[in-house]
């Protein structure tokens, strides 16, 4: 059973993925047996396309044919499990779900952050003139295309309790966040440095700097789904593993 930070994370998190999708007009979202369904082709991420596990038991038995709804629209499924949930996953792989990503949830509560080492760097919201170049940011960074975040970027800058920051070193655009405050929590989302300008501390100042903005705004929980890459420079802000997150796909085919 998950415990009560990991209840609450996951709420937050399906909330604001609820409300991001109220911007993509082609985008569907369905509550279903056991499981939340979004679906939305034009965001072909890992988690925007699939089932959210709810209810294990339930969801298993209905995952082929939710599936089968997201791969008719043209998108690649995903299939997105939390602790515990086994039922799910074994039916996912026996649907040929064989590839897995795992994803610790983490949270951090109000007075709980701890303040990163002080970069040279100039955090703020991005201005309009910046974001060709925040996009190219992000692509550089998670290795896809520029025109998907030039996409979903333009979609993000939509949603009123969205936030979009920028890191500035000498004046050019090394890293990239995004806050998303809600109903009391704050989601911390697309957290980008490239490659050349990593280990400086430039992503943990501007998790630092989202977590506080929310903090400020009313926010009691900060939370946010780590890469591998990330987790030690999340723990060291005070964010703690309060829930796993396994994500399932069809492998891909090698060339």
């Amino acid at each position: 059973m998950a415990s009560e930070d990991g209840l609450a994370l996951h709420r937050a998190f399906e909330a604001a993925q609820e409300r991001l999708y109220r911007e993509f007009p082609e985008a569907q979202v369905e509550r279903r047996p056991g499981c939340v369904l979004f679906v939305c082709p034009t965001l072909p991420m890992p988690q925007c396309n699939g089932p959210w596990v709810v209810d294990d038991g339930a969801a298993s038995g209905a995952l082929a044919d939710a599936i089968a709804e997201v791969e008719a629209a043209g998108a690649v499924a995903w299939v997105q499990t939390r602790s515990g949930q086994d039922k799910t996953r074994q039916a996912a792989r026996g649907l040929g779900f064989t590839h897995e990503e795992s994803a610790p949830g983490m949270l951090l509560r109000r007075g709980e952050l701890v303040e990163p080492a002080p970069v040279e760097l100039e955090i703020g919201p991005i201005r309009d003139d910046e974001v060709d170049g925040a996009t190219a940011v992000l692509a550089e960074a998670f290795g896809a295309p520029k025109e998907l975040f030039d996409y979903f970027c333009s979609r993000i800058r939509m949603v009123e309790e969205a936030c979009w920051y920028v890191g500035r070193a000498e004046g050019t655009i090394v890293s990239t966040a995004i806050g998303h405050t809600h109903d009391g929590a704050t989601g911390i989302f697309n957290v980008a440095t490239p490659p050349p300008h990593r280990g400086r501390g430039y992503g943990a100042a501007l998790t630092a700097r989202a977590a506080r903005d929310g903090f400020a705004a009313g926010a009691e929980l900060a939370y946010l789904q780590s890469s591998e890459i990330g987790h030690g420079v999340y723990q060291l802000l005070g964010f703690r593993d309060v829930e796993e997150y396994t994500l399932l796909a069809r492998p891909v085919a090698s060339a």
